[in-house]
């Protein structure tokens, strides 16, 4: 809830400056971790947690402070208005979590049955799995936060929901370009992989049932099946024999440039849009 009005009025400015200050931080986080990793390299330090984790969770931190300082100072709202109650939201919780289960199985299902990946066990890495699922809430959470909580928030209230909704899609695409493997498969999988994460949020103004999908469906594409995530690799509790097909397996991208995932993606976006319109068709459009 708002305690007093922004300093910025309007919300297309503060977005703006939001994602400049995003972005700074990023950079400046990204600076920061390769002075830490090269530290750590040169003093031949042992661990069991791959060194990338280490930027991505200074990143997370990073990102969290601009969250924080931009609502407390620009906004003058708290980060819990932004979508964080709990209570009431069992059932978001609940389908978000099992439609990224549901979404990645229904991929592996085709890809096993066309034959181009199959699935073995070499052992599993108990630290990895734990680590590997710490890393997925951390990004799902301030991802969430950032897409959704803050910028889709801050567009609402500018715009008809359905355009903040596409141009808070188009931004977390546009922010995700510089991944390892991008490629034009992969910004139009994001780009739709923004709008069903917020989807829920455009009606019920809440992040849990974006940010349990974000979670589930990047821990099982990664730490479980084995595929790259954004094109990033994860330790993974199953192996991979996967043919050369990389229009639907992704390959240095992920599922996220497959194009079976564009089909799902698609489906799930209009099934979920008609039946969150439907429970929340008394909520006005902004």
């Amino acid at each position: 809830m708002h305690t007093s009005k922004p300093i910025i009025q309007n919300s297309l400015l503060r977005v703006l400056l939001f994602i400049v200050l995003y972005i700074v931080v990023l950079v400046t986080s990204g600076i920061i971790s390769g002075v830490v990793l090269a530290v750590l390299q040169k003093q031949t330090v042992s661990s069991e947690i791959p060194v990338f984790y280490y930027g991505i969770f200074i990143s997370f931190a990073a990102s969290l402070v601009v969250v924080f300082l931009c609502c407390r100072f620009i906004d003058r709202r708290s980060i819990k208005s932004l979508g964080l109650q709990w209570k009431g939201f069992t059932k978001e919780r609940i389908i978000g979590f099992l439609t990224g289960v549901v979404l990645c199985g229904i991929i592996a299902i085709v890809l096993w049955l066309m034959q181009i990946v199959q699935w073995f066990t070499d052992g599993m890495d108990a630290t990895g799995l734990i680590t590997g699922l710490l890393l997925m809430m951390a990004v799902a959470f301030i991802e969430e936060l950032v897409f959704r909580g803050y910028i889709l928030n801050n567009l609402m209230q500018k715009m008809n929901r359905n355009a903040a909704l596409g141009l808070s899609a188009i931004i977390f695409a546009v922010l995700h370009s510089l991944n390892p493997g991008f490629n034009l498969t992969a910004f139009l999988n994001i780009l739709l992989a923004g709008l069903v994460l917020g989807v829920n949020y455009i009606f019920s103004r809440n992040l849990w049932f974006g940010m349990m999908l974000h979670l589930s469906w990047n821990y099982v594409q990664g730490p479980v099946l084995g595929f790259k995530v954004s094109g990033l690799e994860l330790p993974t509790l199953l192996q991979q024999n996967s043919k050369e097909a990389i229009l639907l397996t992704g390959g240095e991208f992920g599922l996220e440039a497959s194009w079976l995932t564009t089909i799902v993606f698609a489906l799930t976006l209009i099934i979920l849009y008609t039946a969150f319109q439907k429970k929340y068709n008394a909520l006005p459009s902004v």
